[in-house]
C-alpha cells in the first residue's frame, strides 16, 4: 500500500477495507504465513516465466511401469507434481524378466525411451553406451541443487568418465552396511513353532534344522517345500555368506568383487572359501530344504507359494518393505486373515558361519541406474532432471514419504505423527513408483515415524532388525576400485555367479568336480588373464 499513499487517506482507507475483506474471505491471492507452505501446483507453474509452460511427454522404461503409472489418476499428489512440471508420462513398459534384453534391444536399434532403468554399471554394454553416445551425459548439475548435492557420496561421484557423469544411479544406503536389507530371509516362525521349534535360527545348523522339522511336519497338510528365492540372481546373496561374504553380487555380472589370497588379488567367487559355501548350498538341496522349483521361480510364484504357506522360507531383496508390500499388503488377508503377520513371519538375522562371524550380502550403496536416450532433446532432459531434483528436494521427499502436513501428518517438534489410519500407498497409490523412479532411499524408511511400512509391528520388527546387523555383524575388507577397475580382459568378462550356483545345486556331480568345470570354463575366457591385468595395473596404482 506504499504506493497509494500520496493519494490521500480516502485512498488509503478504502485500500484498507478492501484489504480487510480479502483476509476475511480467505482470498486466493493471500500470502500464506511462515507456517504455510504453498501447495506443489502454485509453485513455477504460472505467468511468462514460467520454465515449464510448454508440456512435456516423457517416455519411461521402468519395471511393470504401465501399471504403476495407470494409478497416477487416483493419485493427487502425483497428479500435482506432474502439473508442477508440466509433464506426461509415456509408459515403457519391462518386465523384472526381459528388462535387459528389451533395453538392450532397443539400445542396439536406436529405440530408447527418454528414461529407462537398469542395473548396467561396470557391463561392456554400458560402457559402450557411454562410447557410442546411446545414452547422454548429464549437464553441469549447478542449477539442481539436491541432484547436485546427491552426486557427492563417494560411490556415485566415482562413476564418472572423462569428468562426465551418464547415469543417475538409485542410492538406496547410507553405507554398505545397510546391504543386509537387499538379501533376507522371510520364514514362517508360527509353522516352526507348530512343528516343534522353540528357538529362531542364530546359525547355518539352526536354520536347516528348522527348515526340515517344517518340511517333514508340514502342519499344514500343504506339501510344504523348504526356501524359495524371489528370483535366481539373488542366490549368491545368501549361500555365499558360509564362509565367502565378498562373493555376494548383485546378480549383473559386473559386481564381482576382489580379495586378495595367496599374495595377489582375485575374484572372491574363485576362493579356496567358495567351496565350503557351496557343498553347504548342495547339502541344503539334496535334503529338500530347497524347493525343487527353485530354477523356475519368480518374484510373483515365489511370494505366493511363501504367503499360501507352501514355502517354509523366502528369499527376498527389498527387506522388510517387500515384506509389507508384497506378502502383508498383497497377499496375506486371503490365505491367513486372523494372523498378525508380524507374529508369524519373521526375517532371519545373520547366520554365524563356520568361522563364527556373522555377514550380510556386500553391494554398492545405490542398485540400478536412470539413463537417459543419446537422442533426447536437451530441453526435455532439462525437464526431467528439474523433476527428479524436487523428488530429491526435502520438499518433495516429505511429501512422497509422510503425505500433505495437516491432512496426513501433523508436526509435534521435529517429529512427524501420522493423522491418517490408512496406509500412504493405498491413498496414493502412485507415491512410491515416482519416488522410486528417482531414488530407492530405503535408510529412511526404517524409522518408526515413518509409514512407508503400513503394518506397525513388521515397523517395529524392522527398526529392530536393522539395528542389530549394524551392531552384530561385520564387512569383510575388499577394494571396491578393484570392481570398478577397467582392463582389456576384465571389461568384457562376467561372472554370473547364481547360474552357476544353481548348476552346482543340480548337478548329479560332486560339487568340487562340478565346481572344477565350472572354474574351468572361465579361465577359457580369460580368467587368468584378467586376473595378471588387474594385479598389474593394482601394483601401477598402488592398491595393495
Amino acid at each position: 500500500m506504499k504506493g497509494f499513499k500520496k493519494f490521500g487517506i480516502i485512498l488509503a482507507c478504502m485500500a484498507m477495507f478492501v484489504g480487510l475483506l480479502a483476509a476475511c474471505s480467505g482470498n486466493d491471492n493471500e500470502k500464506p504465513s511462515e507456517n504455510e507452505k504453498p501447495a506443489a501446483t502454485n509453485s513455477g507453474t504460472g505467468g511468462e516465466d514460467n520454465p515449464y509452460k510448454d508440456p512435456m511427454e516423457i517416455s519411461v522404461a521402468y519395471w511393470d511401469v504401465e501399471a504403476e503409472v495407470a494409478k497416477i489418476e487416483n493419485d493427487p499428489i502425483v497428479q500435482d507434481i506432474l502439473k508442477k512440471f508440466n509433464i506426461s508420462i509415456k509408459p515403457v513398459n519391462t518386465t523384472w524378466d526381459d528388462y535387459g534384453q528389451k533395453i538392450q534391444m532397443w539400445a542396439a536399434s536406436g529405440q530408447l525411451p527418454d528414461v529407462f532403468a537398469i542395473d548396467a554399471i561396470g557391463t561392456q554394454y554400458q560402457r559402450k553406451w557411454v562410447e557410442q553416445g546411446v545414452v547422454a551425459p548429464l549437464p553441469d548439475l549447478a542449477k539442481f541443487p539436491n541432484l547436485e548435492k546427491y552426486f557427492e557420496a563417494p560411490d556415485i561421484e566415482g562413476l564418472a568418465v572423462d569428468g562426465k557423469h551418464y547415469t543417475i544411479p538409485r542410492r538406496m544406503f547410507p553405507s554398505v552396511d545397510w546391504s543386509a536389507l537387499d538379501r533376507v530371509v522371510y520364514y514362517r516362525w508360527d509353522l516352526a513353532q507348530a512343528a516343534g521349534i522353540t528357538k529362531e535360527p542364530e546359525t547355518w545348523e539352526e536354520f536347516k534344522a528348522m527348515l526340515e522339522v517344517i518340511v517333514k511336519a508340514d502342519p499344514e497338510g500343504k506339501k510344504i517345500t523348504g526356501l524359495t528365492s524371489a528370483q535366481v540372481k539373488m542366490l549368491g546373496g545368501l549361500f555365499w555368506l558360509y564362509g565367502n561374504p565378498v562373493a555376494t553380487s548383485d546378480g549383473s555380472g559386473a559386481d564381482f568383487k576382489w580379495i586378495k589370497e595367496d599374495g595377489k588379488f582375485i575374484p572372491a567367487v574363485f576362493s579356496k572359501n567358495a567351496l565350503p559355501a557351496l557343498q553347504n548350498m548342495k547339502d541344503m538341496y539334496d535334503k529338500n530344504l530347497i524347493d525343487p522349483d527353485i530354477a523356475l521361480t519368480s518374484p510373483e510364484i515365489a511370494y505366493d507359494k511363501f504367503a499360501s504357506g507352501k514355502s517354509a522360507a523366502m528369499l527376498s531383496g527389498g527387506g522388510f518393505i517387500n515384506l509389507d508390500a508384497n506378502i502383508y499388503r498383497k497377499r496375506w488377508a486371503n490365505s491367513y486373515p486372523d494372523k498378525d503377520v508380524s507374529e508369524t513371519v519373521k526375517v532371519l538375522n545373520p547366520l554365524a558361519g563356520p568361522g563364527g562371524e556373522r555377514h550380510h550380502a556386500i553391494f554398492k550403496t545405490f542398485w540400478s541406474e536412470s539413463y537417459f536416450s543419446g537422442k533426447i532433446d536437451p530441453k526435455k532432459l532439462d525437464r526431467i532432471l528439474a523433476l527428479y531434483d524436487y523428488v530429491l528436494s526435502p520438499e518433495g521427499k516429505t511429501l512422497l514419504t509422510y503425505g500433505i502436513e495437516g491432512v496426513d501428518y501433523k508436526l509435534e517438534g521435529d517429529k512427524k505423527v501420522m493423522l491418517e489410519t490408512k496406509t500412504l500407498n493405498e491413498k496414493y497409490p502412485a507415491i512410491a513408483f515416482l519416488r522410486d523412479l528417482v531414488a530407492y532411499e530405503t535408510a529412511d524408511r526404517y524409522d518408526l515415524s515413518n509409514p512407508s511400512i503400513g503394518d506397525e509391528g513388521l515397523r517395529q520388527d524392522a527398526v529392530d532388525y536393522i539395528d542389530w546387523v549394524l551392531n552384530n555383524t561385520k564387512v569383510p575388507e575388499y577394494d571396491i576400485r578393484l570392481t570398478y577397475m577397467s582392463t582389456p580382459t576384465k571389461d568384457s568378462f562376467t561372472v554370473f555367479d547364481h547360474d552357476d550356483l544353481l548348476n552346482v545345486m543340480l548337478s548329479k556331480d560332486p560339487v568340487e568336480q562340478s565346481w572344477q568345470k565350472i572354474v574351468d570354463g572361465y579361465k577359457s575366457k580369460g580368467l587368468d588373464k584378467m586376473i595378471e591385468e588387474v594385479n598389474t595395473k593394482a601394483k601401477e596404482q598402488g592398491i595393495e
